[in-house]
C-alpha cells in the first residue's frame, strides 16, 4: 500500500508545480496578459506570474455529475481558491462546500503519486508509465472482447472516447452514479413515452410540493434549482411561492419549507395520485384527462389518509392549493424517497404535475439531465463478471467497492476478472482489490469537457502543473491504443488534448465558426459554450400513461423500525470523506462532525429511555452497525435514519475506520435501481456513551 507519512515533496518537484500552469490554458480576460505558451522556469517569471496578483482560468467541477462551472484562482503558479463561474448556465457563479472542497483533492496527502503495480508478493510496487502502459496494453491484447469498465457518470469527450475505445475491443462500458435518477426517467417514460430526467423550472413556480426529493442540496442540479428556489420562496416580491415537504424525514430541502408533512415510509405515490384525482374531478376534466380521471377514480382522499397517517382535511388543502396555484410544480425522486416502489412514486408525481397544467411551464424536458446508466446496467455487468466472462476490468471515476452493499457482493465478483485496472487517485475500497493502479490528473490539472444537459459544452483545462507523476486518464487511452495496435489502430491522436480539439473544431463547424482559434480561445474563457436548449417536445401522455399503479410498501425484516438512508449534505455518497474540510463542516441538520450518528424522533426516544450520545445497535437482515444517538423532531415515529458517505476501509487516512457504512444494513436485489429504503431494523443500546 502506498504509505501516507512518504506524501512529502522534494524541492526540486515543488518548485516544477510552482513553475507554470499547463500549456495552452487561458486566463481569465482583463485578470492576465493572455495564453501560457510553454513552461517556464520560476526564477525567470512569466508575465502572467507577478508575486502577489492573482491569474484567474476557467473550468469545469467534477465533485458531482452535476457539471458546474468553476472560475479557479492561483497564485505563483498554485490554485488557491475556487469560486463558481457566473457565466456558467448551470450555477451562475455559486458553488457548494463539495466544490469549493475541490482543492482538498487535488493537495490530497492520500494521492498515489504514479502508477503502481502487484507484485508476485501480493505489495504494490511503484513503476513507470512505459511499463504501466505496456502491463495494460499485454493483457488487453489476449482478453479480446472480455473486457468491461465501470466509470463515472460524466458525459462528454472522454465517455464518448472510452465508449469508442472499449467497443472497438467489443467490450463494454456502464457509466454509473450512484445517486441516479434511475426512477424518475423510467417513470417519464411510462407516463410521458421520453426517455429524459426533465429540468425543474422552481423560480416560476408559486408552490412547490416536494414528495422526499432534496432537490436543494443532494439531488441533480441543486445549485441551480437553490437559485429558482429563492427567486420564487424569496421576499423581492410581495407573491411569495408556498413550499410543501412530504416525507418521513425533514432534510435540509424541508428545513426551508413551509409546511413539513410527516408521511408514512413509502405512502408518497398514494397521496400524489389522490392529489392529481381530486384536481381533475373537480375540474371536470376532458379527453386524455377524462381517460385518467376515470383511471384515478379509486384513489380518494380518504384511501390516502389511511395510507400516509394525514387527516383527510389536509389532502384536500393540499390538492386545492397546488390546483389553484399557476403554475406549480410537485418533484420527486432521489434517496429519500427511493423504496422498491420509488418509480411508482415519480409516475404519480408526473401525473399530478399534468393534471395541474405544470408540463412545459415548470416541468421542462429537452435538457436531459446526464444521470448515467443506472444500477440495473451495473448488474448486468456485475452478472457477467460473477459467470467468468471479463478477462480485463477497469474502474474508472468510482468506487463500487464501496458505494455499493456488501450483499452486492461486488468484491467477490470483481476478483473473477483475472486483470483488474484502477485510475482512481487514492487508494480507496475498490482500487486495493486491483492489480494495477493508473492514477489519473485531478480536475484541475487536465483537459476535458462536460456535457452535463443538453446546450451545455463546459470546459476544463489544467490551471497548474501536476502535484505528482500521474497521466489523464483521455491519455492513457490513447497511447495504450498505439501500444495495442489492431482494433484500436484508428485511435491516432497524438495526445488527449489534440483529440479534444479535434472535437471541438466539429463543434465550431456545427456553428458556422470561421475562426477556430478565436472560438477555441472565447470557450476557455468563458468556460465553454452555452447555447440554448433544444425546443422542448411536445409531452403528452403514452399509452400505458394512464396505467397508475399503487404497491402497498413492504420492508424487509422484522425489525420495529424503518431504516432510511439519505445522502450526506456534505460527503455526498461518500467521496467527500477525505476531505477534512468537509468532516469538519458541521451538517447542516444536525450539526454533527466527523463520525456517523442515528437519528430518532423524540417521543421514541422517551419510550427506549435514551439520550442525545447514546451508542445504539441497528440491526437488520443483512448486518448491524454502532453509532450515537442523534434525538431528532424531523422525523417520523416509525423511521430511524442513518447518513451515507462514512465508514471507509480505505480511502486515506481522513476517511479511514471513521463512522459506519449504512449501506451495510441493506440487501441488494435485483431491479433497474438501489432501494436505499428497503429493510427494517431492532434498535438495542450498547452501554457506550459518545460526548
Amino acid at each position: 500500500m502506498a504509505d501516507e507519512a512518504k506524501s512529502t515533496l522534494d524541492r526540486r518537484r515543488f518548485l516544477t508545480v510552482l513553475g507554470a500552469s499547463g500549456g495552452g490554458a487561458i486566463a481569465l480576460s482583463g485578470c492576465s496578459t493572455g495564453q501560457v505558451e510553454k513552461l517556464i522556469p520560476y526564477l525567470v517569471q512569466s508575465e502572467d506570474q507577478v508575486p502577489g496578483v492573482a491569474t484567474w482560468y476557467s473550468s469545469t467541477c467534477t465533485e458531482c455529475a452535476t457539471g458546474c462551472g468553476l472560475h479557479v484562482r492561483t497564485r505563483e503558479g498554485r490554485a488557491v481558491k475556487l469560486e463558481g463561474n457566473p457565466d456558467h448556465p448551470v450555477n451562475q457563479g455559486k458553488l457548494c462546500s463539495r466544490g469549493q472542497a475541490g482543492l482538498q483533492g487535488l493537495y490530497n496527502p492520500g494521492r498515489l503519486k504514479g502508477p503502481m503495480a502487484r507484485g508476485a508478493n501480493g505489495q504494490l510496487q511503484e513503476i513507470t508509465w512505459d511499463d504501466a502502459i505496456a502491463r495494460l496494453a499485454g493483457k488487453l491484447g489476449p482478453a479480446g472482447n472480455k473486457v468491461a469498465v465501470i466509470s463515472g457518470a460524466g458525459r462528454g469527450t472522454f465517455s464518448d472516447l472510452l465508449g469508442e475505445w472499449v467497443r472497438a475491443l467489443g467490450g463494454r462500458v456502464v457509466r454509473y452514479e450512484t445517486f441516479g435518477s434511475e426512477p424518475v426517467r423510467a417513470a417519464n417514460r411510462q407516463v410521458f413515452g421520453l426517455d429524459q430526467v426533465a429540468a425543474y423550472d422552481f423560480g416560476r413556480a408559486k408552490y412547490i410540493v416536494s414528495f422526499g426529493a432534496d432537490f436543494l442540496d443532494t439531488g441533480p442540479a441543486s445549485i441551480e434549482n437553490a437559485r429558482g428556489f429563492a427567486r420564487s420562496h424569496g421576499f423581492a416580491d410581495r407573491d411569495v411561492a408556498k413550499f410543501v415537504y412530504l416525507a418521513p424525514r425533514m432534510d435540509l430541502t424541508g428545513l426551508n419549507a413551509d409546511e413539513w408533512h410527516p408521511i408514512r415510509p413509502g405512502s408518497e405515490a398514494a397521496l400524489a395520485l389522490a392529489m392529481a384525482s381530486l384536481l381533475l374531478g373537480e375540474r371536470g376534466a376532458r379527453g386524455e384527462g377524462a381517460a385518467l380521471r376515470g383511471a384515478l377514480a379509486s384513489f380518494t382522499p380518504e384511501m390516502a389518509a389511511q395510507e400516509t397517517g394525514l387527516p383527510v382535511a389536509t389532502i384536500q388543502q393540499l390538492a386545492r392549493e397546488f390546483g389553484a396555484a399557476r403554475p406549480s410544480l410537485a418533484v420527486a425522486g432521489g434517496v429519500g424517497s427511493q423504496h422498491a416502489g420509488a418509480t411508482e412514486v415519480c409516475a404519480a408525481v408526473n401525473i399530478l404535475n399534468y393534471a395541474a397544467g405544470n408540463i412545459g411551464e415548470t416541468v421542462r424536458f429537452g435538457a436531459d439531465l446526464d444521470t448515467g446508466d443506472g444500477y440495473g446496467a451495473l448488474q448486468s455487468l456485475l452478472a457477467a463478471l460473477d459467470a467468468g466472462q471479463v478477462e480485463v476490468a477497469i474502474v474508472h471515476e468510482a468506487n463500487p467497492a464501496y458505494t455499493l452493499p456488501r450483499t452486492s457482493g461486488f468484491a467477490a465478483k470483481f476478483q473473477k476478472a483475472a486483470f483488474k485496472v484502477s485510475t482512481s487517485m487514492y487508494l480507496d475500497e475498490t482500487s486495493t482489490l486491483c492489480d494495477l493502479l493508473l492514477p489519473q490528473h485531478h480536475a484541475l490539472e487536465r483537459w476535458d469537457d462536460l456535457r452535463p444537459r443538453a446546450g451545455v459544452h463546459s470546459l476544463m483545462q489544467p490551471v497548474m502543473e501536476p502535484v505528482f507523476n500521474t497521466m489523464a486518464t483521455g491519455d492513457l487511452l490513447l497511447r495504450t491504443a498505439k501500444a495495442v495496435g489492431g482494433p484500436l489502430a484508428r485511435f491516432t491522436a497524438p495526445s488527449y488534448k489534440e483529440h479534444l480539439h479535434v472535437r471541438w473544431q466539429a463543434l465550431a463547424a456545427g456553428r458556422k465558426e470561421k475562426d477556430f482559434a478565436a472560438f477555441w480561445h472565447g470557450a476557455l474563457q468563458r468556460g465553454g459554450v452555452f447555447d440554448e436548449s433544444p425546443a422542448p417536445p411536445r409531452v403528452s401522455l403514452a399509452a400505458r400513461g394512464a396505467q397508475v399503479r399503487y404497491t402497498k410498501p413492504s420492508f424487509e425484516g422484522n425489525g420495529r423500525f424503518v431504516f432510511a438512508t439519505y445522502a450526506h449534505s456534505l460527503l455526498h455518497d461518500g467521496r467527500g470523506a477525505n476531505k477534512p474540510w468537509l468532516l469538519e463542516n458541521s451538517d447542516p441538520v444536525t450539526k454533527i462532525t466527523w463520525h456517523s450518528w442515528v437519528e430518532l424522533h423524540p417521543d421514541t426516544a422517551r419510550e427506549l429511555d435514551l439520550r442525545d450520545g447514546e451508542i445504539l445497535r441497528l440491526t437488520s437482515p443483512h448486518g448491524s452497525i454502532e453509532a450515537p444517538v442523534f434525538i431528532y423532531q424531523g422525523i417520523h415515529p416509525d423511521v430511524v435514519a442513518v447518513p451515507l458517505g462514512l465508514g471507509h476501509t480505505e480511502y486515506g487516512s481522513y476517511a479511514r475506520g471513521r463512522g459506519v457504512n449504512a449501506l451495510d444494513l441493506l440487501g441488494a436485489p435485483a431491479g433497474d435501481f438501489l432501494p436505499y429504503i428497503s429493510t427494517k431494523v431492532s434498535v438495542e443500546k450498547t452501554g457506550q456513551y459518545k460526548a
